[in-house]
């Protein structure tokens, strides 16, 4: 399997930055995605019509760019998990996960024996051909593959020490939204409790050597979370993007004109 640049960047202490997918499904945004500078995307099939074909195309584009392709899957089912990985995701992000047991659960089906209980079905988008033998090609799956914890119930936040200190765990990510509803303070993301939460989260990866991680739709949140120890950073989805680029190009015309309009004085 090809390195994960993200994983081992993020063990040697570093930061990464990403997007979600959740809308475009053409590979074609995996360039623009690559020429922005961004590390890495994670495809959401947790609420978007994705299927496997979608993944296999996205990770044939993104192993041609350097760029680290993940996907969030429904939730912690074998089938999910295991399946994603057969289709090329060098990641799973799981969703609403919220005990030790489901971590233990979720790494065992991403990794082969004796880490775990996934079943043997490495195909091209895996190996690109260069198939190195079967105990080769486990060890290095085993290896480059990413577990990414999400944080989303106050379930999660009371077992947090013991999830991120499962072994196989290598990132979390919070889910605001998700864990302000179940912190009482839905979007509230100025409110101490959710900030208190996020700050037991990151002391609890940093004990256990796993990156604390969070998405946030701006990057003046994402700044913030940063700030507050984050290393795995992702920022909006395909679609907040193109409109935020649209409306930024709507705003500066609109400017524009109204400056045209003051200095030529109008009628008056």
């Amino acid at each position: 399997m090809k390195q994960n640049a993200i994983k081992a960047t993020l063990q040697a202490g570093g930061s990464v930055l990403g997007t979600c997918v959740t809308d475009c499904f053409n590979p074609e945004i995996v360039i623009a995605i690559e020429a922005a500078g961004l590390d890495f995307f994670f495809i959401d099939s947790e609420h978007s019509r994705t299927g496997f074909d979608d993944v296999q195309s996205f990770v044939r584009v993104a192993k041609s760019t350097g760029v680290v392709p993940l996907v969030r899957v429904p939730q912690s089912e074998y089938f999910f998990l295991a399946r994603m990985l057969d289709v090329g995701a060098m990641g799973i992000i799981n969703p609403r996960t919220e005990s030790v047991a489901e971590t233990r659960k979720i790494v065992a089906a991403m990794k082969f024996p004796p880490l775990g209980r996934r079943g043997y079905g490495l195909r091209s988008i895996v190996t690109d051909l260069d198939f190195q033998g079967a105990a080769a090609e486990m060890e290095s799956a085993n290896r480059e593959s990413m577990v990414v914890i999400q944080m989303e119930t106050q379930s999660c936040v009371d077992a947090i020490e013991e999830i991120v200190a499962v072994p196989g765990v290598d990132a979390t990510m919070v889910g605001p939204f998700d864990l302000s509803v179940s912190l009482g303070i839905p979007g509230d993301f100025e409110h101490p409790k959710f900030w208190d939460a996020f700050d037991r989260m990151v002391e609890a990866c940093n004990q256990a050597g796993v990156a604390p991680g969070v998405h946030f739709g701006s990057t003046g949140m994402l700044k913030r979370a940063r700030d507050h120890g984050a290393r795995f950073l992702v920022c909006g989805t395909d679609m907040s993007v193109l409109l935020n680029g649209f409306r930024a190009i709507r705003s500066d015309m609109q400017a524009d004109l109204a400056a045209a309009g003051a200095k030529t004085g109008g009628y008056m």
